[in-house]
């Protein structure tokens, strides 16, 4: 994760200091490498945690420019983690599981030339896909909120670095890490509490364009 922040900063710090900040391409893909953690379940009548280890996490967001400072966001990301059981559940194995996140929202870009600071606010669904495959997935509801800073290396290049908090709806009576079929039928965690929090370093290539004949 550091030779890619390490690498990203320099494309942007050896390229072109001044650029407008009005810019004429209207479209922003911006394909990110970053590091999760936090997030954890509790057990409904039994005091036990499980908690997912910190990790690698990857994705994209798609920005549409709707005005000098305002833009709409799309946002996909996926982080695929160990999960750990304090206190252990004996013999029974806990799942890996793989959390995705697909939300809508916008961005607020501050005034600048080469840099400029963002916020960021989005809405959207959370998916839990426990893994080997077998287990049941499940959705929720989620909002996040971020910031961060875009180095503007050209017109059409540039680099987006943010940190980010997401927040999951959780149901309280809710059942994960689901497994039937065969000789086995096992629910590892039946949710106690509403809330599912995560927290995301990022750093993304900024890839500037508008359509043909725009």
């Amino acid at each position: 994760m550091t030779r890619t922040v390490s690498g990203l900063l320099a494309v942007a710090c050896c390229a072109q200091p001044a650029i407008a900040q009005e810019s004429p391409y209207r479209f922003e893909l911006s394909p990110f490498a970053g590091y999760r953690f936090g997030g954890e379940f509790e057990e409904e009548g039994v005091d036990r945690t499980f908690e997912l280890d910190e990790s690698n996490a990857y994705g994209i967001i798609l920005n549409i420019r709707e005005g000098a400072n305002t833009q709409w966001e799309v946002l996909y990301a996926r982080q695929s983690a160990a999960v750990m059981a304090e206190p252990p559940l004996g013999t029974e194995p806990v799942p890996d599981l793989d959390v995705e996140y697909l939300h809508f929202g916008g961005t607020y870009l501050g005034d600048g030339d080469s840099t400029r600071p963002f916020l960021a606010a989005t809405i959207g669904l959370t998916r839990f896909d426990p893994e080997p495959s077998g287990s049941s997935a499940e959705t929720y509801f989620s909002a996040s909120i971020g910031g961060g800073v875009q180095l503007r290396a050209t017109k059409t290049l540039g680099v987006r670095l943010e940190g980010r908090v997401v927040t999951t709806l959780v149901d309280s009576d809710s059942e994960i890490f689901c497994r039937t079929g065969g000789f086995t039928n096992f629910c590892a965690v039946r949710v106690d509490g509403s809330t599912f929090t995560q927290f995301e370093l990022r750093a993304a290539l900024v890839f500037r364009f508008s359509p043909l004949g725009d």
